[in-house]
């Protein structure tokens, strides 16, 4: 009877297995995967992978311009604070821009006066006055796409850059009132804005992406976007992404 049954199951590809047991070679095969399920499996893990990869090497690019713009501004903050020492109380301090003509490059008097005495207690590589070279390569663009610089140069018109010894890129530039207001501060008076390039020449070069704006006032020096957060969008009117820097430093990321 044994042989018989052995002989049957031998007809349709089966056996004794090590133990005398019998197996059936159908449940082998139904093991093993095919060639075509393979290269299917492999396609879809590649599909997955181009699809995650991109947005987590987009936050992991986040969180270092984020940590490096924590650490940038409380330097700049803590210099400038220092800096009262030199020029005396920040309300005092004269913003004036007549001395120098931007058509012509150059930089105010009182604009250098600010430099150098916050100059001791930075790391600096190099400056430039209102010329290129401590600035990224080509246009700064705002958040909305449009352009924000000339070319090659920093922020604004008669300005002063200047390059830290980390690769950070850094311009100074005096702004009214009004403009204040679109920059989302209620800071009534004339005064310096410090734009930070947290990650220096390295793209995406965007305001409110890697590019972020500071307002000195008689407080010291505070994020563009404290007095109005609702100026973080594409359609402000001025320097779209600026007033985002706030933001960024409340919530350690940038999400918007």
């Amino acid at each position: 009877m044994q042989k018989s049954i052995i002989a049957s199951i031998s007809k349709r590809g089966g056996g004794l297995d090590s133990a005398g047991g019998l197996f059936h070679a159908s449940g082998l095969s139904r093991s093993a995967f095919t060639l075509a399920e393979v290269l299917i499996t492999l396609g879809i893990i590649g599909v997955v992978a181009a699809m995650t990869l991109p947005a987590l090497i987009q936050k992991q690019n986040d969180r270092q311009i984020v940590t490096s713009l924590k650490k940038n501004y409380s330097i700049l903050a803590q210099a400038l604070v220092k800096s009262q020492l030199q020029l005396g109380f920040f309300e005092t301090w004269e913003i004036d821009t007549s001395d120098a003509n931007p058509e012509e490059g150059g930089t105010p008097a009182n604009m250098k006066k600010v430099y150098n005495a916050i100059k001791p207690e930075l790391k600096i590589l190099k400056e430039c006055e209102d010329i290129a070279g401590c600035w990224h390569k080509g246009k700064t663009k705002e958040l909305n796409g449009n352009t924000a610089s000339r070319d090659s140069i920093g922020i604004g018109q008669g300005i002063l850059i200047f390059r830290l010894a980390d690769g950070t890129n850094i311009s100074i530039d005096d702004q009214g009132v009004t403009n204040l207001k679109q920059l989302g501060s209620n800071y009534n008076k004339s005064t310096y804005i410090f734009w930070v390039d947290a990650n220096g020449d390295k793209k995406p070069n965007i305001i409110g992406r890697d590019i972020f704006a500071f307002i000195l006032t008689n407080k010291g020096l505070v994020p563009a976007g404290i007095d109005d957060d609702t100026k973080c969008s594409t359609k402000a009117t001025l320097y779209a992404g600026a007033a985002c820097t706030a933001k960024v430093l409340a919530e350690g990321k940038i999400d918007y």
